[in-house]
């Protein structure tokens, strides 16, 4: 009876999932553009997108920024040493929008990672009231900036990141993307993070981040995460230290974002970020490959086997015929979370049967993640190598 144990475990593990995706997704609180003007005077937000090879994204994600209703934007984009068409795009764009400034960014020092030396460049430009970082693979609908400003100075927020909605075409962005957005979701204490009592407790996104200028100077400005790989949540962090309330919010019908393209560039950009997300723990990292094999795995290769044993040459075996019922109704409790968390991404429905094949993949994303950095080896993003 064995296997029954192993299922009971993993039932208590579904349960525990259920009940935190409920709890993320009732602390979630939605920003959405209510189409009513903005009070006047309106306060400037100076938007600031770092770039380094982004021909593929920039100009849509800046011809989404020009086209806002919000009109006081000063735009503020870091070159970062770009090697392909990206500076030519950037200098025929700002030859039409007098609000765009482009910044030739510096050679990268030691001691700083690339996003964070780059943003740190735009600092002495400042002008706005507020600040609001982008990254250039996002694109936003015409109320965004005014939406996000409206929503942050109503409840008096120091910094607030938004949750855009993905964007995933691929074969791989659909298997791998839902499970990894999922973890994170599931990890999140979003409750937490509203409690001043807690202040080492905050998470943000730096693909949408609004942020008051104040606060970001009195929390250090990315200068002082220069060596942060997760610079977003390490910006939260250090704003709620100086006092200010932030939040992570659903942005979904103002941002939308594609991230990576292919399996190359989903395996690179989570890799960078996994193991630094754990702590640089290895315990965590077993323990979240131990549940995600448990949950994702274990009960479809119960079922497998089980079935097998259901007719035994004596006859029905019972206790087979009972673990491959329990196995099977937790697999379909799995194809039900699969799916509505593919709905949430707008990933067809039948990308739910590929739940196995996503989980190994994070699985292994997870491990080398931690590999690359426990070996002394570094990560690396956008032709640069980070060690640790």
């Amino acid at each position: 009876m064995a296997p029954l144990g192993l299922l009971a475990g993993v039932s208590i593990l579904l349960a525990m999932i259920a009940w935190r995706a409920r709890a993320f997704f009732a602390a979630l609180e939605r920003v959405a553009d209510e189409g009513s003007p903005t009070a006047l005077p309106e306060p400037l937000v100076s938007v600031v997108i770092p770039v380094r090879n982004e021909a593929a994204n920039v100009e849509r994600c800046l011809r989404s920024v020009f086209a806002q209703r919000h009109r006081a934007l000063q735009i503020v984009v870091v070159d970062d040493n770009s090697t392909d068409a990206t500076p030519a795009i950037l200098t025929r764009l700002a030859a039409r929008e007098p609000r765009l400034c482009v910044i030739p960014g510096q050679p990268l020092p030691r001691g700083w990672t690339g996003k964070n030396f780059a943003l740190a460049q735009a600092a002495p430009h400042l002008e706005g009231e507020w600040v609001l970082f982008l990254d250039a693979d996002t694109w936003l609908e015409p109320g965004a900036v005014g939406a996000a400003l409206a929503h942050a100075e109503d409840r008096g927020l120091g910094l607030v990141s938004l949750v855009p909605r993905q964007r995933l075409s691929s074969f791989w962005e659909r298997v791998i993307q839902p499970v990894v957005l999922l973890v994170i979701a599931l990890a999140l204490p979003l409750q937490a993070m509203a409690d001043p009592r807690r202040p080492q407790v905050a998470y943000a996104n730096g693909q949408f981040l609004l942020v008051r200028r104040a606060a970001y100077e009195k929390a250090g400005g990315h200068a002082a995460q220069r060596e942060a790989i997760v610079e977003d949540s390490a910006l939260a962090r250090a704003v709620k230290m100086a006092g200010y309330p932030v939040q992570l919010a659903d942005g979904r019908a103002l941002v939308h974002i594609r991230m990576y393209r292919d399996l190359g560039q989903i395996w690179e950009g989570w890799a960078k970020n996994s193991f630094e997300s754990l702590g640089r723990r290895i315990d965590r990292v077993l323990l979240l490959v131990g549940a995600v094999s448990a949950v994702t795995l274990v009960p479809p290769l119960i079922v497998l086997v089980a079935l097998g044993r259901v007719v035994a040459p004596n006859g029905l075996d019972a206790s087979a015929a009972l673990v491959s019922g329990v196995a099977s109704l937790q697999t379909a409790c799995i194809l039900y979370l699969a799916w509505r968390c593919n709905r949430e991404a707008d990933v067809p429905g039948r990308y739910s049967l590929t739940i196995p094949l996503g989980a190994a993949m994070f699985n292994a994303l997870i491990c080398y993640s931690a590999y690359r950095v426990v070996s002394g080896r570094g990560v690396s993003w956008k032709g640069r190598m980070y060690s640790p």
